[in-house]
């Protein structure tokens, strides 16, 4: 697990620059988003699910970050901490579907002590076409995700996973618009060194939310100066 990073933590307020300013008053505190970090209950939010005419093959598997390559019919996301393959199948007759995991999206763990992952934007996949008559296509999909539980224990490959809510927390939807404009996607990075850097500050913000005091000055720096879109 890569080392937190260690800031004076202080609550998200409405002192900051005009581009970091959130738009409205956030009543939640950090440390306490109902089944994050180590607050009790679940996840709160709208049920992520998959359209019609697409189902999903087996559970959802862990991986880990180091041992996971490129491939299937995505391999994307805003993480390292927790890693799960997603393998869709195409049940519906028609031309190419595409499914959209949504900005938000939290993957629940499913094995008790590890972390559940966060999809801080979207990732897309398409699945091939269905003739009458033909096998029902498949594909994979992995998401490099953020970890949500600070003191769990990262993906690995005998962990299971499910869908979770697409998170309704203020917190954590306010540090989207701040993450907005940046490059934080693996996909968006040809050196993954750099993808990893930037990986490492999305977790730290994510942290000093489920698990700590909110969002400290010099956090709010690094952010910033993540490379632009």
């Amino acid at each position: 697990m890569p080392a937190l990073l260690l800031f004076s933590l202080i609550t998200i307020h409405p002192g900051c620059s005009k581009d970091d300013k959130p738009e409205e008053e956030i009543n939640e505190q950090p440390g306490h988003i109902p089944g994050l970090g180590n607050e009790n209950g679940d996840p709160t939010g709208e049920l992520f699910k998959l359209p019609k005419g697409v189902s999903l093959v087996g559970q959802i598997k862990g991986a880990e970050y180091y041992r996971s390559t490129p491939g299937g019919c995505a391999f994307d996301g805003n993480g390292g901490e927790v890693v799960v393959k997603i393998t869709l199948q195409r049940d519906s007759i028609g031309g190419p579907l595409t499914v959209e995991f949504p900005p938000g999206l939290i993957i629940v763990s499913a094995s008790e002590g590890f972390q559940s992952g966060l999809l801080v934007e979207s990732v897309l996949v398409t699945l091939p076409p269905r003739s009458p008559g033909s096998g029902a296509p498949q594909c994979t999909a992995t998401l490099l995700l953020s970890c949500l539980n600070l003191f769990k224990k990262p993906s690995e490959d005998f962990a299971f996973y499910k869908f979770g809510p697409v998170t309704n927390s203020p917190l954590i939807k306010d540090l989207f618009k701040r993450l907005a404009r940046k490059k934080i996607m693996y996909s968006e990075y040809t050196n993954k060194e750099d993808w990893k850097e930037a990986a490492e500050t999305v977790q730290d913000a994510i942290w000093g939310l489920t698990d700590d005091d909110g969002l400290s000055d010099d956090m709010l720096r690094y952010i910033s100066e993540l490379p632009n879109k």
